[in-house]
């Protein structure tokens, strides 16, 4: 039997500011308060334009680098998921994300920003409850050596493995349960990692154009870029971070056991759609066998 919890929303309205990674421009974000049932979203703001963005699967419109959403036009939201990562941990289910940019603030890299951020401006616990997602079967997602798969498990937890052509990167792989105190601790600071090859690629096109040493881990072709690192693992780390912040989109808390091979923001999306579709069918099968028929049948007069 799945237990409802109590939705929340923070208590105050905050502001975050950071450099975007691809615009190299520097972005506002602000976190504002929200009614319950109101969901998570994003309004963007374009000169004296408003435009409203939920956060669900039905507006995510790329997966390529980062999770966009948009509102079936030109306009969007990308690198969502560090700020849904710390949302999602902290149990926020409605809340207001303004942004006058098209994407969210990179910060250091990681969801620590987000999640302190959050934490400064206190949580309110709401009257009204919400489900988490439970499964009862397996689900997963397959291409080619990639693959992801959801089990079901009374609480979350993670076994995540990446193999990158990389001598410090090859079968990296963590095992972990994911209660809020481990994810705030041991993923949540774990921030993005990217090729030194590749980021010069990207800013020959226009791209990752605010991308550094202050908010990207960068291999260079047998080491690290960067002095230090927060965890010795903080690659396979920051993976996991990206797969909770991307299932957020369902805007439900899930429980299961997540096993994750080379898994990335498309696979990640595809498992939600796929988790939904199963979680929607059973809902809608108990809900039905609790009906009561408006009428009962009539005895046929004689």
């Amino acid at each position: 039997m799945v237990t409802a919890i109590h939705r929340k929303t923070i208590q105050n309205s905050i502001t975050l500011r950071g450099i975007g990674v691809h615009s190299g421009k520097m972005v506002t974000l602000r976190l504002h308060p929200a009614e319950a049932n109101t969901g998570l979203i994003f309004y963007l703001y374009k000169g004296t334009q408003k435009i409203r963005i939920p956060v669900s699967l039905d507006h995510v419109v790329d997966t390529s680098n980062a999770t966009t959403i948009g509102d079936g036009s030109s306009n969007r939201v990308q690198t969502i998921e560090h700020l849904l990562a710390a949302v999602h941990t902290l149990g926020i289910t409605d809340c207001i994300f303004e942004i006058d940019s098209v994407e969210v603030p990179i910060m250091d890299g990681s969801s620590l920003p987000f999640w302190e951020g959050i934490r400064s401006a206190g949580i309110r616990v709401l009257d009204e409850t919400i489900e988490p997602i439970t499964i009862g079967n397996p689900i997963w997602v397959v291409d080619g050596d990639k693959y992801l798969v959801m089990l079901p498990s009374d609480e979350l937890k993670v076994t995540y493995s990446i193999d990158f052509n990389h001598p410090l990167l090859r079968g990296q792989s963590y095992t972990t349960t994911l209660d809020e105190s481990i994810l705030g601790t041991d993923i949540l600071p774990a921030r993005t990692f990217g090729f030194l090859k590749d980021v010069e690629a990207l800013q020959a096109r226009g791209l990752a154009m605010g991308g550094s040493l202050d908010n990207a881990v960068v291999l260079t072709d047998d080491g690290y870029l960067n002095d230090t690192l927060r965890y010795d693992n903080e690659c396979v780390r920051h993976k996991i971070l990206d797969l909770i912040g991307d299932l957020a989109v369902m805007g439900r808390p899930f429980r299961g056991h997540l096993i994750a091979s080379k898994a990335g923001h498309a696979l990640d999306i595809s498992l939600a759609k796929c988790i939904m579709s199963q979680v929607t069918g059973n809902e809608l099968t108990q809900f039905k066998s609790k009906r009561v028929p408006l009428f009962a049948k009539k005895q046929a007069v004689r």
